[in-house]
């Protein structure tokens, strides 16, 4: 018999602690690991310097080539475009503290401790070497492992960052010994006075 007023017959049982869900780049919800915060991170840094970067690539020619009026607006352009991507990454970045925050079951209000001296270290620490919790917890799902494509990317990055460091380290000791010794030989100088 049909009766309108007949509990329905949908299966209400708590999901598992095996459920597992597939992490989006660009969404705040859910929960993430600790390789793929540091990956979504570094990329969303990465698409920033690639946005204002390509608007520099175009503007800057133009501005150069056009009168004094001109570049004001040009240099108003490239502004407003640097701080809309600079806002739509501190959204996303701030996203990326709460799923993670999420993923290790700590509420993503503990974010707000990255506004706090030293305590922004200890957390930022905590993010990247933290394990998640197992399973379900009061966040949602677990995200599934990190697929072969944010392992590379892990490499990556932190091949790009070793890098990086191991060019600029050694530029910035030699200009400052060569500071050093230019200070020194002015100081020398003036020390007769």
């Amino acid at each position: 018999m049909n009766q309108p007023y007949q509990a329905p017959n949908a299966d209400v049982a708590v999901a598992g602690n095996q459920d597992t869900y597939q992490p989006k780049f660009l969404s705040l919800s859910g929960r993430i690991g600790r390789m793929r915060y540091f990956v979504y991170a570094a990329g969303l840094t990465l698409l920033f310097y690639l946005v204002v970067g390509v608007a520099a690539a175009i503007l800057i020619p133009s501005m150069m080539s056009a009168g004094d009026a001109d570049i004001g607006v040009g240099a108003m352009i490239m502004g407003l475009i640097a701080t809309v991507a600079f806002i739509g990454v501190m959204v996303m970045s701030w996203g990326y503290m709460v799923r993670r925050l999420n993923d290790i079951n700590a509420s993503g209000w503990l974010s707000l401790l990255m506004l706090v001296p030293i305590a922004n270290l200890v957390l930022g620490l905590v993010m990247l070497f933290k394990r998640g919790s197992e399973g379900s917890n009061q966040y949602g799902a677990a995200p599934v492992g990190n697929s072969g494509g944010v392992k590379a990317a892990f490499v990556i990055v932190l091949l790009l960052m070793v890098g990086y460091f191991g060019v600029l380290f050694p530029l910035t000791m030699a200009n400052y010994a060569q500071y050093a010794q230019q200070a020194q030989m002015q100081q020398m100088d003036y020390s007769e006075y």
